[in-house]
């Protein structure tokens, strides 16, 4: 730490000398000196802290007096790494009392949390820095209020961090003029929300914008145009620059249009982000519509899923249920067609049935059906009319019968026929082949039997009832000719033919007839000549066309007669019918009739659903063609509508009635004599059709529009009861209501966006319900002008150091109507936002900008304004300089060589201590040989100067040079400055040089570093590296690059092993240099080193010590970590989590319980691997102590003996202490009290601290008390048993 402070107040009359500083943790008393020596200046750095303690500092002030009294202690200050200071604060919302500034978090906090921030402000120009906030701030925004309107301020911040540690002040934001700004909301998205946003079902999705504009916009989402709520499930939230949408648990319906709104007082903007969730696919689009329905069988009908869940449809799969079950069962599978026949229904019941579609995700949810009942739509037709037999022969009968009375709704498929003889009682079938005719021959009778007949008829819905029986005939051959033909009449005549037609013989004189001949004879002939005209086997029917004929009007023919023979299977010709009279072979022309039934003449009413016909006789020559018109359209068959025609009748019939089967139906004939046509009025009850169109779109205006419309041609029989009235912009699928009940045939629609294209419908309502859409074109809502073009030409003039006036020319195009104002902006070249300068309208082309900061550079932009908006900003001028007017700068400072070689010089200089009011835009560099006789001075740089510290090249070796330096503004050019001395041109030879810029290098292990290690020399030295005194070895992610001046260590993705000590040897001719520099991989530490050792062990704790990790991981170890579990448990629990000792007493065991511990070492990086300890047993480390030696009498005597022996082999853990005054606590004792002559026998117990008693020891045996004699004897220093010499007088 550094630690400054003031000089005393009172020097105590002589002049301070020097300072004392000492320092003491904040938990201690004593102070100690750390200033070796006296501390000159108010600053002294403090070294040798350690990490994480708090520290106090005083200072002792002395003079030549003596050392005075130490100064109050300093706050307490926590040892730590320095924070960094958070990033330069900018404005991000303006008002005019109010500013709200955000900066970004420091880049280094310091090793802990950073926990708030200090925010402090200044008055412009020379205010003094004051404290904003009172509150701690934790976000990196804050809004400062409570400041003046036009003043500027500056604002700077301070980062703290969870220890306490305070950073130094941010760079000051740049001056910020508290003033209200109105600026255009603008929403900013990732790349990734511009396309649709893909998502799995079950997952979540997150929406995010940025949002820009003045005032703070308000922000708003909306999805199917009503706004996004906050639910458990789908969140929103938002902060005054951001907005955040989170969809948790995504299904299929999640997805969609979100659609982002931001709006302030200067317009709004807009974001649409498309959302597709991918899952299983929605339901098939309906309705299901059941068709054909029989008693067995029926048609589904059904339309592709409006959402596919994001992938292709595969297939399709239906189900049915008998709507009294509940279970479904599957019909089909796999069905990639919309239209599906189901089979094999039960008749009579009812059904309903689903259709799900499947995609790679899934099953789809289902579309269901209507209920509807397995039954078929017709009945079974009536019994066939008698039947009549025409014809008999031995062995077979002709048969005719008429059709029956009604066909039941289906057409007849098939007529049965049976017979039974009369003497059976048995009916026998006589066709095995399906029989559509009116007749039949019945074969293979018994000649001479007597036979009835009786004839069913068979349509789609089953066999009829039998028709009454025929009478009895015999089957015998008939012998008689039949009676003549009945009637013969004319049906046409034309230029060359005539067509007639006859009755069959009433007669046939009981043989079939077999054919007819047909005769002609002209008239007016004495004997009538009559001419077979038929052909040779006769002719089969009873209508015949005889050709070949002459106009009468060519050749002058009047007559022709006619006659007609019929012939009988008996072979029997009848005669001749009587004769026709004269006809004329003419072409005959009868106008077209209409013969209807009088009901048509009334409007005919159906119910949607049911089935109805249309049906008349026609007549007319020749045969007119039959055409059905419904409005003005020709009508055809249909799957639901049927035509039949024939020479004298006409049909349209129509099933399942529907609305648009309504209306007017024509049935036009036309043939040579004319035409005729006869209107029928069909009124389907229903819901009404569409109304009349188109729509008409009146009166839009930027939010609001006129709709009108035509009531439906068809109201589906029933009065129109109101309109609904639904709105779509073109961007989405879905319809909202506008209005829903609107009586009148107008609507005047309000609250539109500008700008959004949309879609109107209408939709009829009646007593039925509603009816079909009439849609409108696409209008987009703007107003009926635009906003102008942007003005042009932006010039300035008149520039000073506070102002500048700016002019422009008005818009070419002013969108309509006129202008109304112009706005002008400004932007500071140093900043990032287009300021306002005018608050107030602007309708002049000129104005003046104030309030210019000197010496920025600004462009100006000019935007029009007309009622119907703002135009987009003229093109900006160029940056312009807020200053007064300038002048040519002076000459550049101390010009200087900084290298050169025998072909070049490298110079360098000074700024010009007075630049002409503006800046510098370059020097010019001139060379003058100093040989030359004449100052002929020659450019050697560009005309337009250099920036840069310039290389004169192209030099004579050996030649000496003089070199001068001119600077440039946009005023012109300075005065010269020469170099000092001349400059002659030669290589330059030096030693080589190194300068680490530090003396080592932190890297993160997987991180990169790059050191680039300045070097120089002449020649260029050569560069070796070496790594803990080895040469560096290369690899794929260690590597050096040298260039001209500098030797970079490249290290990709740092490992462990690449710490160490690193040696940079540089050599060249002249010598050579060494550097070291150290870099330290900074990584989570290794683990504690073990093992584990248990220093002490009581029944409730246990002392555990443990040495620090090998290695730890580049920075000190901060804490430890102990955790300890029962062995009977594997779930650990911590102990301690913070301990910054490598010892630690585990308290509060259980005793007895078996106990493992786990050490962890923690720096700012990480926590290490685990060192785990053996077992240990919570309880006194003590055993029962052995028995002691055999104690023996080692003295004794009548009244007492001293008994010895020698300790346990086993202490049992602990060795002897003294618990009381009766304990022995040394291995002999003197037994008093003893009865002479008696005999005693010893033993001795041992019993050690914990109270633990041991098992006696062996017996000393029986020893009796008396005295011991022991023989007298004496002891003499071995000199004596030599002669002694004494001199005399000696002692």
């Amino acid at each position: 730490m550094t630690i400054g402070w003031n000089e005393p107040v009172s020097d105590g009359g002589s002049e301070v000398i020097g300072y004392h500083v000492e320092r003491k943790e904040r938990n201690s008393i004593v102070w100690h000196r750390i200033s070796k020596a006296l501390v000159i200046g108010n600053l002294f750095k403090s070294t040798g802290l350690e990490d994480g303690v708090a520290y106090e500092f005083r200072v002792i002030a002395e003079n030549i007096a003596g050392i005075g009294k130490p100064s109050k202690a300093s706050e307490p200050m926590l040892a730590l790494d320095p924070v960094d200071p958070p990033g330069q604060p900018v404005p991000i919302h303006v008002s005019k009392n109010a500013i709200t500034i955000q900066w970004t978090k420091p880049e280094y906090d310091g090793g802990f949390k950073i926990t708030g921030y200090t925010v402090e402000k200044r008055d412009l120009p020379s205010g003094r820095w004051m404290r904003a906030n009172f509150t701690n701030i934790i976000e990196t925004t804050f809004t400062i209020s409570g400041l003046t309107q036009d003043e500027s301020y500056e604002f700077r911040v301070f980062a703290r961090n969870s220890a306490g540690a305070v950073s130094n002040p941010s760079d000051p934001s740049d001056p910020i003029i508290c003033k209200d700004d109105i600026e255009e909301p603008r929403i900013m998205v990732d790349a990734k929300f511009k396309d649709i946003v893909l998502v799995k079902a079950g997952e979540l999705f997150k929406l995010e914008a940025d949002v820009a504009g003045q005032p703070l916009p308000s922000m708003v989402w909306t999805k199917d145009g009503k706004d996004v709520e906050n639910t458990s499930k789908l969140q929103i939230k938002m902060t005054e620059l951001t907005a955040f949408l989170i969809n948790k648990d995504s299904v299929r319906r999640d997805g969609g249009e979100f659609i982002l709104t931001a709006t302030n007082v200067g317009g709004f903007a807009k974001h649409v982000f498309n959302v597709k969730v991918l899952d299983r696919p929605g339901p098939p689009k309906g309705p299901l519509t059941v068709s054909d329905i029989s008693a067995e069988k029926c048609v589904l009908t059904w339309n592709p899923p409006s959402d596919d869940g994001g992938a292709n449809i595969e297939h399709y799969v239906i189900e049915k249920r008998e709507s009294s079950r509940l279970a479904w069962t599957n019909v089909a599978s796999e069905l990639q067609v919309n239209q599906y026949q189901v089979t094999k229904l039960l008749k009579g019941n009812e059904y309903i049935f689903r259709v799900m579609a499947v995609n790679k995700y899934g099953v789809g949810e289902p579309l269901e059906s209507e209920a509807i009942i397995a039954e078929n739509p017709y009945v079974r037709p009536d019994p066939p009319q008698t039947p009549e037999i025409t014809a008999v022969t031995k062995d077979s009968v002709v048969l005719c019968w008429g059709a029956p009375a009604s066909n039941g709704g289906s057409e007849i498929t098939n007529y049965l026929i049976e017979k039974r003889d009369r003497i059976s009682l048995r009916w026998v079938k006589c066709n095995k082949r399906n029989v559509t005719d009116l007749h039949f021959k019945v074969s293979a009778l018994v000649p001479s039997h007597e036979y009835e007949f009786r004839v069913f008829a068979e349509n789609a819905a089953g066999i009829s009832d039998p028709s009454p029986s025929s009478p009895f005939v015999k089957a015998t051959d008939a012998l008689f000719k039949p009676g003549p033909p009945g009637n013969p009449r004319i049906l046409d005549t034309t230029s060359s033919a005539i067509t007639l037609a006859w009755n069959k013989p009433v007669y046939d004189g009981g043989s079939e007839i077999t054919g007819y001949i047909l005769e002609t004879c002209l008239p007016g002939t004495e004997e009538e000549e009559w001419t077979i005209v038929s052909p040779k086997d006769g002719v089969k029917g009873t209508s015949f066309t005889i050709t070949n004929l002459k106009e009468n009007q060519e050749y002058k023919i009047n007559v022709s007669a006619f006659r007609v023979i019929a012939r009988n299977a008996a072979g029997v010709f009848s005669d001749p019918s009587y004769s026709t009279g004269p006809i004329m072979a003419k072409d005959e022309i009868e106008p077209p009739r209409i013969s209807i039934d009088p009901e048509y003449t009334q409007t005919i009413v159906v119910n949607a659903g049911d089935n109805f016909k249309i049906d008349a006789d026609i007549h007319g020559k020749p045969t007119p063609s039959i055409c059905w018109i419904k409005g003005e359209q020709e009508l055809g068959n249909t799957m639901f509508r049927e035509i039949k025609s024939t020479d004298n009748y006409a049909c349209l019939s129509v099933k399942e009635a529907k609305l648009e089967d309504g209306g007017q139906y024509t049935l036009l004939l036309k043939n040579p004599g004319g035409e005729k046509s006869v209107q029928v009025s069909i009124c389907v009850l229903d819901k009404p059709g569409p109304p009349e169109g188109p729509i008409s779109i009146t009166g839009v205006t930027s939010e609001q529009c006129c709709l009108s419309w035509k009531p439906p041609k068809q109201d589906g029989g029933s009065k129109i009861i109101h309109y609904i009235v639904e709105k779509r912009e073109t961007s989405r699928l879905l319809w909202t209501v506008v209005e829903p009940k609107v009586q009148a045939l107008y609507l005047k629609i309000v609250k539109l966006l500008e700008g959004n294209e949309y879609v109107f419908r209408i939709l009829p309502v009646n007593k039925f319900g509603v009816g079909e859409p009439l849609q409108s074109s696409a209008v987009v809502i703007k107003n009926p002008f635009t906003p102008p073009d942007a003005p042009k030409g932006v010039e300035v003039s008149n520039v000073k150091k506070d102002s500048m006036v700016i002019t422009w020319e008005a818009p070419t195009n002013d969108g309509g109507t006129h202008i109304t104002g112009y706005i002008i902006e400004k932007h500071d070249k140093e900043g990032i936002r287009w300021t306002r300068c005018n608050m107030k309208t602007v309708t002049n082309l000129t104005f003046k900008v104030t309030g210019l900061l000197e010496n920025h550079l600004y462009e100006f932009r000019v935007s029009a304004e007309n009622a119907a908006g703002v135009s987009e900003a003229s093109s900006a001028n160029v940056f312009y300089k807020a200053l007064d007017p300038v002048f040519k700068p002076g000459p550049p400072h101390n010009p200087k060589v900084l290298d050169m070689t025998k072909s070049s010089v490298v110079l360098a200089w000074g700024k010009p201590i007075y630049d002409g009011g503006c800046e510098i835009q370059g020097y010019i560099v001139e060379a003058c040989e100093s040989k030359a006789v004449a100052d002929e001075w020659t450019m050697c740089s560009p005309p337009t100067g250099v920036k840069l510290t310039p290389v004169i090249s192209n030099l004579n070796p050996g030649e000496e040079y003089t070199f001068r330096v001119i600077a440039i503004n946009e005023k012109g050019k300075s005065d010269p400055r020469t170099l000092a001395v001349p400059v002659q041109a030669k290589d330059l030879v030096f030693g080589p040089d190194v300068r680490p810029a530090f003396s080592n290098y932190s890297v993160l292990v997987k991180k990169d570093l790059q050191v680039e290690i300045p070097v120089s020399g002449r020649p260029k030295p050569k560069v070796t590296w070496t790594k803990d005194g080895a040469a560096l070895k290369f690899t794929t992610r260690v590597n050096i690059s040298n260039t001209a001046h500098s030797t970079v260590l490249s290290i990709k993705e740092a490992a462990r092993e690449d710490g160490g000590m690193y040696g940079i040897n540089l050599s060249n001719v002249v010598g050579q240099k060494d550097a070291t520099i150290e870099i330290i991989t900074l990584d989570k530490p290794g683990p504690p080193t073990g093992p584990v050792r248990f220093d002490e062990i009581t029944v409730s704790s246990i002392t555990l010590s443990w040495d620090p990790p090998k290695y730890t991981g580049g920075c000190p170890v901060s804490n430890y970590i102990v955790q300890k579990r029962d062995t009977t448990s594997t779930t650990w629990e911590n102990v301690a989590i913070s301990l910054a000792r490598t010892k630690l007493k585990v308290i509060r065991l259980k005793t007895g319980a078996e106990y493992q511990f786990r050490i962890i070492a923690q720096n700012r990086y990480g926590k290490s691997y685990a060192l785990d300890s053996s077992t240990v047993v919570a309880q006194y480390p003590y055993r029962e102590p052995g028995p002691p030696g055999t104690p023996f009498v080692s003295s004794l005597s009548k009244d007492h003996m001293v008994v010895e022996w020698n300790e346990p082999v086993s202490d049992g853990g602990r060795r002897w202490m003294k618990a009381s005054f009766t304990n022995v606590i040394e291995t002999n004792f003197t037994v008093t009290g003893l009865t002479e002559g008696a005999k005693y026998d010893f033993r001795v117990i041992a019993k050690n601290a914990v109270g633990t008693i041991s098992k006696p020891s062996y017996n000393s045996g029986p020893i009796a008390a008396l005295d011991e004699v022991e023989p007298p004897k004496f002891s003499i220093d071995p000199e004596y048993t030599q002669t002694l010499i004494v001199n005399a007088g000696d002692a």
